[in-house]
C-alpha cells in the first residue's frame, strides 16, 4: 500500500545548533512556545525541522493543546511511513518479551518508544490507541491498517487524553472495530485475573506498570498481615491474599471500586468475605487516625496514593504531603515490616522520593533503610531525555 498518496501540509523550522543535537541524540518532543518563529508554525499538522544549514532532522506533528511538537518520524521523504516503523519497532520489542505472553501488555510507552503523544495497551482481544491530542487522530486511519488491524484484535478502542480544565477529567472515545463493549473484561497479570474496564474513564482498573513490583512484594506477605491504602480496585490486595497473606485490609473510599476488588477475589477462588479479608469504605487519612488509636499494626503496608486527592476541606498533593504520610506507616509497620512506596506524578525521581522517605521518617522519629528499588517494567521504556515521563517509581521501606 502507498501510505502517502495525498499532498502534504507542512511547515518547516529550522533550529540552532544545541537543539539539533539534541534531536539527533533522541529528544522525543519540543515545546512549542520555546521554539522561534513559534507564531508561523501552522496550529496543527506536520513540521518539517532542519538544522541551521538546511539538513533534515525529524518530522514533528504540532500540538497547540499541550504547548508541544510531538517528534515521531525520521523518514524525510515520508513522515507517515517514518510513523509507521517506529510503531513496527516498538511491537518487534513486545513480541520479544515472552514472559509478557497472554498478559496486559502496554505495547507503545509514548516518549518511552520515540513515539510521544502515542500509548497503545492490548487487553487481551482489545486494544486501546490513547492520544495526547485531537490533532494526532489526523493519523489514526494510517495506524489503523498499517499496524492495528495486523494485531488481529477483536475490539479497537480511540482514547484521546487532552489537558484542558473544560474537560475536568474526562476523555474523548470512540470504538474503531468491533461492536459495543461489554462493562468489563477479563485479563491477566502474573497468572492472576482481573477485571477491567476498557471505556470509560482513562485508566481501566489495573496499573500494570507496577506487576513486577506487586509479584515482588506480594511474595514477602505470606503469614503478614498487610495494609494496603489507596487500595482502588484491589490489585496489591489480592496479590497479597493469593500469596498466602494471614489478614488484608483494603482502605478505600469508593464503594465501587471495593465491590470491583471483591469481584477480583471472587474470579480467583478467594473467597472476600472470609473475616481475613477486610475491604474498608473510608477516608485513608481518616482510618490511619483510627488504627493509631486501636494501637494496630502490620507487617507489610502498601502506600500507592494518587499524585493529588480531595481531603475534607483541603488538598493532598504527593510532592509536598508524601513525608507525613510515610510517617504515618512507618508508625502502623512491626519491626522488620515492609512498606511499598509508589510515585506515579511521572516528574519524580528516586532520588526525591529518597528524601521524601527519608523526611518521613524523622517525622515519626523512626529508623528505616530502602531495601528494593524497583526498575520500570520492560513494556514502559523511558527516554533519558524526557523527565516528565519518567514512568512510576516504586521502593520498598524496611523499618528498623
Amino acid at each position: 500500500m502507498e501510505l502517502n498518496t495525498i499532498r502534504l501540509d507542512f511547515s518547516t523550522l529550522q533550529l540552532s545548533p544545541p537543539l539539533s543535537l539534541r534531536i539527533e541524540e533522541g529528544l522525543p518532543r519540543l515545546i512549542l512556545d520555546r521554539l522561534p518563529d513559534n507564531e508561523e508554525i501552522e496550529s496543527k499538522g506536520w513540521l518539517k525541522i532542519e538544522d541551521a544549514d538546511g539538513k533534515f532532522l525529524s518530522w514533528g506533528f504540532v500540538d497547540p493543546s499541550n504547548n508541544a511538537v510531538h517528534l515521531i518520524s525520521d523518514s524525510e521523504n515520508d513522515p507517515i511511513v517514518g510513523l509507521v516503523e517506529r510503531f513496527g519497532t516498538a511491537l518487534k520489542k513486545r513480541a520479544e518479551m515472552k514472559a509478557l505472553v497472554g498478559e496486559v501488555v502496554r505495547l507503545v510507552n509514548s516518549a518511552g518508544d520515540n513515539l510521544s503523544g502515542f500509548t497503545l495497551d492490548a487487553y487481551g482481544k482489545t486494544v486501546i490507541l490513547s492520544l495526547e491530542c485531537k490533532a494526532l487522530q489526523r493519523l489514526v486511519d494510517n495506524l489503523l491498517e498499517e499496524i492495528l488491524l495486523p494485531l488481529q484484535p477483536e475490539q479497537i478502542i480511540l482514547k484521546i487524553r487532552e489537558k484542558r480544565p473544560q474537560l475536568k477529567g474526562k476523555i474523548s472515545q470512540k470504538i474503531l472495530l468491533g461492536k459495543g463493549l461489554i462493562d468489563k473484561i477479563w485479563v491477566k497479570e502474573s497468572g492472576l485475573s482481573y477485571l477491567v474496564q476498557p471505556l470509560g474513564k482513562l485508566d481501566t482498573g489495573l496499573f500494570f506498570d507496577l506487576r513486577y513490583a506487586r509479584k515482588e512484594f506480594a511474595k514477602g506477605t505470606k503469614d503478614c498481615g498487610v495494609l494496603n491504602l489507596f487500595s482502588y480496585t484491589g490489585a496489591f490486595s489480592l496479590a497479597a491474599a493469593h500469596a498466602g497473606a494471614r489478614r488484608v485490609v483494603s482502605i478505600e473510599i469508593d464503594s465501587v471500586n471495593q465491590n470491583w476488588a471483591q469481584q477480583n477475589f471472587r474470579k480467583n477462588g478467594i473467597d472476600a468475605k472470609d473475616p481475613k479479608y477486610l475491604f474498608v469504605k473510608d477516608d485513608v487519612f481518616h482510618y490511619i487516625d483510627k488504627l493509631v488509636s486501636r494501637s494496630e499494626v502490620f507487617e507489610r503496608i502498601i502506600l500507592d496514593p494518587p499524585s493529588r486527592l480531595q481531603v475534607g476541606t483541603g488538598r493532598f498533593f504527593l510532592k509536598t504531603d508524601l513525608p507525613k504520610l510515610v510517617a504515618s506507616c512507618l508508625n502502623l509497620l512491626t519491626p522488620k515490616g515492609r512498606l511499598l512506596i509508589t510515585d506515579n506524578t511521572m516528574l519524580g525521581t528516586s532520588a526525591k522520593l529518597e528524601q521524601r522517605i527519608k523526611k518521613g521518617a524523622e517525622i515519626a522519629n523512626v529508623k528505616c533503610s530502602i531495601v528494593k528499588r524497583f526498575k520500570p517494567e520492560p513494556d514502559f521504556p523511558v527516554n533519558p531525555l524526557w523527565p516528565k515521563g519518567r514512568g512510576v517509581i516504586a521502593m520498598e521501606v524496611e523499618r528498623n
